[in-house]
């Protein structure tokens, strides 16, 4: 599973707004529940990250820019009442909560992932390459 194929992009589309609907209703929840599923989203993302399961961390990654987009709508204020001045503001600080919850969280993750991953087996002795007396002794039916 590759992100290059149309059916794994309609399947993270619909894990996005799975996982937007989920955040929407753990914050009607309460904080608890909110944060509970940002441990869930977070956890998955930083053990897919360790395992090295690709598939699994694409969809913790949606699943945490869901949970940012949640993010966003909850404490989005109404815009009527604001000035330009301040719904620019309030566009600025959207974007700098999905910029962390799509770039910065996942980044951080993943560095503690590359700290947690066990160190890498050492590579197993390759054979050298014949040298020029050894190929000049080999005849065509070598």
């Amino acid at each position: 599973m590759k992100l290059k194929s149309l059916g794994w992009l309609l399947v993270l589309l619909l894990a996005g707004i799975v996982f937007f609907l989920a955040a929407t209703m753990a914050w009607i929840a309460g904080m608890v529940w909110s944060l509970g599923l940002l441990g869930l989203v977070w956890g998955t993302f930083l053990l897919a990250e360790v395992k090295r399961w690709v598939p699994l961390r694409d969809l913790a990654w949606v699943a945490g820019v869901a949970y940012g987009v949640g993010v966003i709508r909850w404490f989005d204020l109404p815009v009527e009442g604001l000035s330009f001045t301040q719904r620019w503001l309030m566009m600025g600080a959207d974007l700098l909560c999905l910029v962390f919850f799509a770039f910065v969280a996942p980044a951080l993750l993943a560095w503690v992932a590359q700290k947690l991953r066990p160190a890498a087996q050492p590579e197993l002795p390759v054979e050298q390459p014949p040298s020029p007396e050894v190929l000049r002794r080999w005849g065509p039916k070598d």
